[in-house]
């Protein structure tokens, strides 16, 4: 049975290698076209799209789906079926059509519960304690087709993006390789899913990873770890951007240095100050201990690594 796959992640890639070594004829790879990244702007492939080129496959960046070309073009593979994992552009009903067993997606979250762009990040933001794989039958909406198979995973409250990340697409991988060696079985049992209790989880921004210091300890942990380790979680403090990897709230410190001066905060320090043990004042007079920090243009370092090197910043408040 040929098979297009659409991806383009690293969780997507996990998807595509698993079915490469289970023997599953992949024809041609889908996947978004290369898209300057970094400072340095330098145009980079997708880990689906290196990957696929690597395993000798066909790959195809098409901006959109939603032209004739691009109709004849996937018609003209002749699939059976194609499997979707974190792909990230609309896929038309007259492209839905074309394979004869459908479209069937791996998705990253216990539908209905976080449709959208980044179900994985989402879950970690809302302090949910669990997340999962859905795989589904797919149609014209987003993410509301058919539930074929789920399982859940915890989320500990020390789970990063990347970790929750490396087990979903561990456990998505698995359960689409058993979809797919019981095809017409796993096609038959697919059930509706319940309207009651959708949310959609949008794309990530720039914006979406900016620390608001006036948040609670607990909430501004939750987006360092879902954006960990990126595209991070930053602040700027003294015109330097600063991208946070790690951090925990605490529950008591050295209340003697809680005072900021020059400030109209006297019972605590304003949020965002930052403390000489790298603690910063966060809402309602909480403190958050940062572990693993990145300055601009540097790597990952410790928190006692910056504190020798960034002895200056003690006592100056990023930016709210």
């Amino acid at each position: 049975m040929s098979m297009v796959f659409m991806g383009t992640s690293d969780f997507s890639k996990k998807i595509l290698a698993t079915l490469l070594d289970a023997a599953f004829e992949i024809t041609a790879v889908y996947t978004q076209a290369p898209k300057p990244t970094g400072r340095s702007y330098e145009v980079k492939k997708s880990p689906v799209h290196e990957f696929a080129e690597e395993r000798g496959l066909f790959v195809y960046t098409p901006a959109t789906l939603r032209s004739q070309e691009q109709e004849n073009i996937f018609r003209s593979l002749g699939p059976h079926m194609a499997i979707v994992a974190a792909y990230g552009l609309i896929i038309p009903q007259n492209i839905l059509d074309i394979p004869t067993n459908g479209f069937i997606n791996v998705h990253a979250s216990l539908l209905p519960r976080w449709r959208g762009a980044a179900p994985i990040q989402a879950a970690i933001l809302a302090g949910d304690r669990k997340s999962g794989v859905t795989i589904m039958k797919m149609d014209a909406g987003v993410d509301t087709g058919d539930i074929i198979s789920m399982k859940s995973i915890d989320i500990l409250p020390q789970t990063t993006y990347g970790e929750l990340e490396a087990q979903i697409s561990a456990l998505g991988a698995e359960m689409i390789v058993k979809t797919l060696r019981n095809l017409q079985q796993s096609l038959a049992k697919a059930y509706p899913q319940p309207s009651e209790g959708a949310t959609y989880a949008g794309k990530i921004t720039k914006n979406s990873c900016r620390i608001d210091w006036n948040q609670s300890a607990e909430q501004i942990v939750r987006i360092i770890r879902a954006f960990s380790p990126y595209p991070s979680a930053w602040s700027e403090i003294e015109g330097m951007r600063i991208k946070i990897i790690n951090a925990d709230a605490v529950d008591s410190w050295d209340r003697s240095e809680s005072t900021y001066q020059g400030s109209d905060c006297s019972a605590s320090a304003c949020p965002g100050t930052l403390h000489g043990d790298i603690t910063v004042s966060c809402g309602n007079g909480e403190r958050l201990q940062i572990s693993v920090l990145q300055p601009a243009g540097k790597n990952f370092m410790s928190a006692a690594d910056f504190s020798r090197g960034y002895k200056r910043l003690v006592g100056k408040q990023f930016r709210c």
